[in-house]
């Protein structure tokens, strides 16, 4: 005898998570391009990650908004994985 209701396992591990749309094609402006290599000097190598909320920012001030071309980028503009910026990005 349980006391537990029954439960649908089948859909305990789906991510309710919506990503951005693909959108078009980005790369940063070069302008934008120094602004985060000034950013990025100000971190040693192995906390490259600390600067994605401002590679972010950069992206969504030139584009006005966030697609997951523009999350990619940054992703391989800094160094980390695009796994790690659509983690902040949610």
């Amino acid at each position: 005898m349980s006391f537990h209701p029954a439960m649908d396992y089948a859909r305990r591990n789906v991510s309710a998570r919506q990503l951005p749309e693909e959108g078009p094609a980005f790369a940063y402006t070069s302008e934008n391009r120094a602004k985060l290599q000034e950013i990025c000097a100000r971190y040693p190598a192995d906390q490259r990650k600390t600067v994605i909320l401002a590679a972010l920012y950069l992206a969504q001030h030139q584009q006005g908004y966030l697609t997951r071309n523009a999350m990619r980028h940054v992703a391989s503009a800094i160094g980390c994985t695009p796994a790690e910026v659509e983690d902040v990005v949610s």
